[in-house]
C-alpha cells in the first residue's frame, strides 16, 4: 500500500483541477483571438495577472501542486504565442513587459550529482523581470536571473546571469551589447493604457 500511495502521488504531481479546466477552455480560443478573455480564464484558475494585460495563444505552465501561486505579472503586459513558464519557483513579471513568441522562462535548476546521476536534487530559483522589459522571440531565461527594468533581450538569447537596467543583451550565452537611452517617451505608452496589439499596429501603418 505505501508503494501504491507513493506511485499515485508521483503520478498526480502538478495536478491542479481549476487549471485543468482553464486549459481545456483555452483550447477553443484561436491564437490571436480573445487575448483579454484568455487572461480572465487564467485569473479564475489562480494566476495573478495585472489589469489591461493580454495573452495570445495558449501558454505552457508547469510546476508543483501549487504552481499557480508562483506566477505574477503586472499591468499592461503582453505575452505572445507559445511561451513556456516553469513555475517550480516564482516568476515575477513587472508592468508594461512584452514577451515574444516561444520565449522560455525556466526556474528549475538542479545540483550536479555524481557520475551515476548527474541531474541531482531540484533547486528552484526565482526569475524576476523588471518593468518595461522586452523579451525577444525564443529567448531563454535561466533559473535565478533578474532582468533590470527597461532592458531588451534579443531573439534567441540565452540569459544565464542578471541583466542591468536599460541594457540590450544578445547571444548564447547572452552578453551586453549596449546601454539603452533612459529618456521617457510618452508616445510609447498607449493613451488608453492598453498594450498595442499587432492588429492595431497594422491599422496604424496602413494610415501612415
Amino acid at each position: 500500500m505505501p508503494k501504491l500511495l507513493y506511485v499515485a502521488k508521483e503520478e498526480l504531481f502538478g495536478f491542479h483541477f481549476s487549471f485543468l479546466l482553464a486549459d481545456l477552455l483555452l483550447k477553443f480560443i484561436p491564437a490571436f483571438v480573445g487575448g483579454r478573455l484568455r487572461v480572465f480564464i487564467l485569473r479564475l484558475a489562480g494566476l495573478r495577472i495585472g489589469k489591461r494585460s493580454i495573452i495570445m495563444g495558449k501558454p505552457r505552465f508547469i510546476g508543483g501542486p501549487d504552481f499557480v501561486k508562483n506566477f505574477v505579472i503586472g499591468s499592461s503586459a503582453f505575452i505572445n504565442v507559445d511561451c513556456f513558464f516553469d513555475l517550480a519557483a516564482p516568476i515575477n513579471i513587472g508592468e508594461n513587459v512584452s514577451i515574444g513568441p516561444q520565449a522560455m522562462l525556466i526556474t528549475g535548476a538542479h545540483h550536479i550529482g555524481d557520475e551515476c546521476n548527474r541531474c541531482g536534487d531540484l533547486e528552484p530559483q526565482t526569475i524576476t523581470i523588471g518593468d518595461g522589459v522586452w523579451l525577444g522571440a525564443r529567448c531563454i531565461i535561466l533559473p535565478g536571473v533578474s532582468i533590470g527594468r527597461g532592458s531588451v533581450v534579443a531573439a534567441g538569447a540565452v540569459v544565464t546571469k542578471d541583466v542591468p537596467i536599460n541594457t540590450l543583451v544578445a547571444g548564447v550565452p547572452a552578453r551586453i551589447i549596449k546601454e539603452l537611452p533612459t529618456t521617457f517617451n510618452r508616445a510609447s505608452v498607449p493613451a488608453n493604457g492598453y498594450h498595442h496589439t499587432w492588429a492595431e499596429d497594422l491599422a496604424r501603418d496602413s494610415q501612415a
